[in-house]
């Protein structure tokens, strides 16, 4: 009878630990079948991050190239005597006129809060002092 309950038994744990096994296997199967998804879609994103990075950074490199090509190219010969390109300057009435005046008050106020300020900053630097600095020993 022992030996048909030990017997028993290890059929019992064979199967166990074979079904255990199969589960085991199952769920790594999923988890992998999961993970190279994900890892599937990160490639995707990099590659596509990739093409659009040396897009942007050639688009980078070529505006300076044709600002410079177009800013300061130089003039066709032509045999012909330059002329003088026309420059808009402003007048000095419409600079007066870009100037804001600030109302005076707004003013008295700036310079009452400057006062403040460095009167508070003059009583933190004698609150600053070392309590046992030696003086003229």
């Amino acid at each position: 009878m022992a030996k048909e309950n030990d017997k028993l038994h290890d059929e019992f744990a064979s199967t166990f630990s074979t079904s255990d096994v199969n589960d085991s296997l199952m769920q790594d199967r999923e988890n992998k079948e999961a993970t190279d998804a994900i890892v599937e879609t990160s490639m995707k994103q990099v590659t596509l991050l990739q093409e659009k990075h040396g897009q942007a950074v050639s688009n980078i490199r070529d505006k300076p190239e044709q600002s410079l090509i177009k800013d300061y190219q130089l003039d066709q010969r032509n045999n012909e005597t330059p002329k003088k390109l026309a420059i808009i300057v402003p007048s000095l009435a419409s600079i007066e006129e870009m100037r804001t005046l600030f109302p005076k008050n707004i003013l008295s106020e700036d310079a009452s809060s400057m006062e403040k300020r460095s009167a508070k900053h003059g009583q933190d630097e004698a609150n600053n002092k070392t309590p046992f600095l030696e003086v003229n020993i």
